[in-house]
């Protein structure tokens, strides 16, 4: 039983029975202040649901949407920096710096046992949002699948053919039936979504297992391996078929020429179906979202989650955000906007579309069979995850690096960080 001292304050105390009160409760009207870098139209109706959710338990959220990851990272830097962080804020390739001293963020363990986070998650999802220790470090409210081709049903009858590429020869040689027909056979976006394509490609060749021994331990066998270099050949024959234009073009644009039929396919996270969604465009009748060539059986997967940091006050803002975002109904609305899946594996996804029926039923398939595999964001250090993008980008924009060149540049990286 919480029993108050004499020297302890009122409010204190208050904050205290809230903080273990994790039962769906009327909190007292508060405010909690959330940091993210959803601003897409489709990210920011998806965001709404979560508003909504956490005033009906009368606390209000107060947004700090940054255009651009990159960006709100370093805003979340300054903020804590200058000792004014927020209540809450989205990480994923920054969240180390952060639960290296867990001492500055909110203890979520209470919450977490009282509504049974360990057996809902999955082991992989477990491993990153506990950063390898016992305790949460965050709260996990999406799985984002990342091998993902997306293609319009019109594109795709317009070159002649009746089933998206399960193999990269197949995509090549779709990709020359769509630029005879005057589309641009690959829509890519800037240097980020550059990165991302070449991990899509390495899982491809790689495998669930080869990707994890290449890309979470740092393996220099699997870095040299011969599927390895078949990456570096299929990115190279791939930059081909990419416009000029695409160095300074952001990923939802692309999505856009995709829809558009400007643009045959785009190598994206299930997040682009979101834009599909407020087009209202439906899945198999406008656009399809396939497995990356040769990824029908794997799933890669990254999971936006959010850190709570200790303010020296007492609020209930803060658990009553946390219990909101790994609620079963909240988490539904939520993803069936953005277009990504709900984390936990007791969701019901009855409501979903085909594509997210099938990418939650992949996902426990592939928990099952242990083929899950974590982007290297979610993985690495931030500096080997920077000098993996930097090795990619040189690889990408230099036509003269030989693909055994990019596999050595990627092996020296990879031991100098």
């Amino acid at each position: 039983m919480l029993r108050r001292s004499s020297d302890m304050p009122l409010g204190a105390l208050c904050a205290a029975i809230a903080l273990l009160s994790v039962g769906r409760v009327a909190f007292a009207a508060e405010s909690v202040e959330v940091i993210h870098w959803w601003t897409s139209g489709g990210e920011t109706a998806a965001v709404d649901k979560f508003k909504e959710a956490l005033a009906a338990r009368n606390v209000e959220w107060k947004d700090m949407a940054v255009g651009g990851g990159d960006n709100q990272r370093m805003l979340l830097k300054a903020r804590v920096g200058k000792g004014t962080p927020p209540d809450a804020a989205q990480v994923n390739t920054d969240v180390r710096a952060y639960a290296s001293d867990r001492t500055n963020l909110t203890n979520l363990d209470a919450l977490a046992a009282r509504e049974k986070w360990d057996s809902v998650l999955p082991e992989p999802v477990r491993r990153y949002v506990k950063m390898g220790g016992s305790s949460y470090v965050m709260v996990p409210v999406d799985v984002n699948r990342q091998n993902i081709m997306w293609i319009a049903t019109a594109s795709l009858k317009k070159i002649g053919a009746e089933a998206p590429p399960k193999t990269w020869d197949e995509f090549f040689a779709m990709a020359d039936k769509a630029r005879a027909a005057g589309m641009i056979p690959l829509a890519m976006a800037e240097d980020l979504w550059v990165n991302n394509f070449f991990y899509q490609v390495a899982y491809s060749t790689l495998g669930p297992e080869g990707f994890r021994k290449a890309f979470h331990e740092g393996d220099e066998a699997a870095m040299r391996s011969a599927p390895m270099l078949e990456a570096f050949k299929v990115v190279r024959k791939a930059h081909a078929y990419v416009d000029r234009g695409a160095s300074t073009r952001k990923w939802n644009a692309a999505t856009q020429m995709v829809m558009q039929g400007k643009a045959f396919a785009q190598v994206m996270g299930d997040w682009a179906k979101g834009e599909f969604v407020r087009a209202g465009k439906k899945p198999n009748e406008d656009y399809v979202c396939a497995p990356v060539p040769g990824t029908a059986s794997g799933y890669m997967f990254s999971a936006d989650a959010f850190v709570f940091f200790k303010h020296g006050k007492g609020s209930a803002s803060q658990p009553a955000l946390a219990q909101v975002l790994m609620d079963k109904e909240a988490q539904q609305a939520f993803n069936l906007v953005k277009g990504s899946i709900p984390v936990r594996t007791d969701a019901d996804v009855s409501k979903f579309d085909d594509c997210g029926k099938r990418s939650f039923a992949d996902f426990i398939a592939a928990d099952k069979s242990g083929s899950l595999a974590a982007a290297p964001s979610l993985i690495a250090t931030p500096g080997r995850y920077a000098a993996w993008r930097d090795a990619f980008l040189a690889y990408w924009n230099d036509d003269g690096m030989t693909p055994q060149q990019g596999v050595e540049r990627l092996v020296a990286v990879t031991k100098a960080n």
